[in-house]
């Protein structure tokens, strides 16, 4: 059986905007916009959006004015706030998570058109559903293009044109709008932050005493370039590592650090052999 044009058009599929079925959604669209924002009591106003959106959670709350071709393909989940002046433009879905903040004058355009011109004079239209995560804050004037997806805990910057696809946890800005920080959830980045910081200094300490026993090596060197010795004292070897290894307090680390120390005297061995020209 062929679909309607409604069907095509929630689908994303092109289809004629001047079917009569449409026609008649969109003026029914009107109709419940100038209750909506005509509607000075909140409470009121709230239960109206409530019976025009597709769907929403308990809390939903609409300043006005807002704007939107047909209301029932606007799905918004719990604590819904939306500042004046937003604009819908939901031909394919628009949906929304939990806890969304919008600023003022935000629009989201789930509408779009053919590239070539005579197919677009037509009337053929087509759109790309949005897809918006829960937590998500946009400031004023932040314009959402078809067919994007932001994740969870996304805030866009005011101003910014959001032409693409952004995970969780970003914060968004610019036109076209680019990641302009991660966001710490948590206290999780905070976390990772400070272990590296105390990596980092440990570092410092290590380059220290690395330096300090390749002085020592140099040595080591001299010694056995004068007496020419062998570079490789494999009993010596052995000797460093087991002592080093029962030195190991957590016996978690002692393999690591074993073969740490394998390696440090792998390169040492390499230094040492650089140094007699061998």
């Amino acid at each position: 059986m062929e679909r309607t044009e409604k069907e095509k058009m929630i689908a994303g599929e092109l289809y004629f905007a001047g079917d009569a079925e449409l026609v008649a959604d969109r003026k029914d669209a009107r109709e419940k916009m100038r209750a909506i924002n005509g509607e000075t009591d909140s409470a009121q106003r709230s239960q109206l959006v409530k019976n025009t959106f597709g769907k929403t959670g308990n809390q939903v709350y609409v300043e006005p004015s807002i704007s939107f071709d047909y209301g029932y393909n606007i799905l918004v989940g719990e604590n819904f706030y939306c500042n004046f002046n937003n604009i819908f433009l939901d031909i394919c879905p628009i949906t929304i998570g939990d806890n969304c903040m919008f600023g003022p004058n935000c629009q989201l355009y789930a509408a779009t058109h053919p590239l070539e011109p005579v197919k677009r004079n037509s009337g053929m239209e087509y759109g790309k559903p949005i897809t918006i995560g829960d937590n998500v804050w946009f400031g004023g004037g932040v314009v959402v293009a078809p067919g994007v997806t932001l994740g969870n805990n996304v805030v866009v910057a005011a101003g910014a044109v959001v032409t693409k696809s952004f995970p969780d946890n970003v914060v968004l800005g610019g036109n076209p709008a680019r990641i302009i920080k991660t966001i710490d959830v948590d206290g999780e980045s905070d976390q990772l932050a400070e272990a590296r910081r105390k990596i980092n200094s440990i570092d410092e300490q290590l380059v220290v005493l690395l330096e300090k026993r390749l002085q020592a090596v140099t040595e080591v060197t001299a010694y056995k370039k004068e007496h020419q010795k062998d570079v490789l004292d494999q009993s010596r070897e052995m000797e460093v590592l087991d002592r080093v290894t029962s030195q190991v307090q957590n016996p978690l680390f002692k393999e690591t650090i074993g073969a740490t120390f394998e390696d440090i005297m792998k390169q040492s061995r390499n230094f040492q052999s650089k140094e007699l020209g061998e």
